[in-house]
């Protein structure tokens, strides 16, 4: 059995699809430059700064990320949700004694705030954001660093996620992963990194 779990937030937890993808199509108007929003919707997950140097080259990746995260408390804070069965999960697992854990690149203040507005606070353990470590998911620091808080051993750890990133850095650190289809990443893009298991909805996650 396992006892510590790993959630990915955004696309995985927190249902802030249609929030970052209008920040991102804002962002983009602000700045006056031209990015391809399926590019720019497959790298979430990767810090801003690394989102800003993709779509925008090196010299404007300060600028995006400063833009992004103004945009975004205009037009995309406010647009969030748990997805389906994931507050159910969440209270089984704690219900259980279990432990849970967030592994984001996001900053902490802005999971904090998302974290506010669902009422979510009370289900996590450890948050790991990315002032937690100096390199992001795929490598696999982040993982590591939620299994130190926890005092946890890898076999028996799960890292969840919605997109390859999560995915890919839960196995580099040697845990289980699951990956979730109703994210980010289409389902062949999860299918092609090979978690251990796959979910398709709140339901298939929970009996896993």
């Amino acid at each position: 059995m396992i006892h510590n779990f790993f959630f990915d937030f955004d696309g995985t937890v927190g249902n802030t699809i249609e929030g970052i993808t209008i920040t991102l199509k804002k962002t983009k108007e602000v700045m006056g430059y031209t990015y391809d929003m399926a590019e720019a919707i497959s790298l979430v997950g990767t810090p801003l700064i690394a989102m800003g140097e993709k779509l925008c080259g090196p010299d404007k990746a300060e600028e995006f990320t400063t833009s992004y995260r103004r945009e975004y408390i205009t037009w995309g804070a406010d647009k969030i949700s748990f997805f389906d069965g994931i507050q159910d999960l969440l209270v089984m697992l704690n219900e259980k004694n279990l432990h849970c854990a967030i592994v984001t690149s996001k900053m902490k203040d802005s999971l904090l705030n998302n974290l506010t507005q669902l009422n979510a606070h009370r289900y996590f353990d450890v948050l790991v954001t990315k002032e937690s470590t100096k390199i992001f998911k795929p490598n696999p620091d982040p993982v590591e660093f939620a299994l130190k808080s926890l005092h946890a051993e890898k076999n028996d750890a799960v890292m969840i996620g919605d997109t390859r990133f999560d995915i890919l850095a839960g196995k580099a650190a040697g845990v289980k992963t699951i990956g979730v289809t109703w994210g980010f990443d289409p389902k062949h893009v999860i299918e092609e990194v090979k978690p251990d298991y796959i979910a398709e909805t709140g339901t298939e996650l929970i009996k896993i």
